[in-house]
């Protein structure tokens, strides 16, 4: 079963799986991405500590095969 890391971009600052997990296909991997970065995301917008959240999956020790990003932009309508 591949092995799948999930290394995490909040702006500028890097969190880099190390361990990562064992998912049955890219598919899985990249669903359990996109819940993974959603739940990040919330909670980094939330707090205000970021406005972008990228998650690179690499599988094993390989370049990225996939990259959810994820992005807070906010409008203020200007006063008329």
């Amino acid at each position: 079963m591949p092995r799948f890391h999930f290394d995490i971009h909040e702006d500028s600052r890097l969190i880099r799986d190390e361990d990562g997990q064992n998912f049955a296909s890219v598919d899985v991997a990249r669903k359990e991405a996109m819940l993974t970065g959603a739940s990040i995301a919330r909670e980094a917008f939330v707090a205000g500590s970021a406005d972008q959240v990228v998650v690179d999956v690499r599988e094993d020790e390989h370049a990225p095969c996939l990259k959810i990003s994820i992005t807070l932009e906010v409008e203020e309508p200007a006063d008329g």
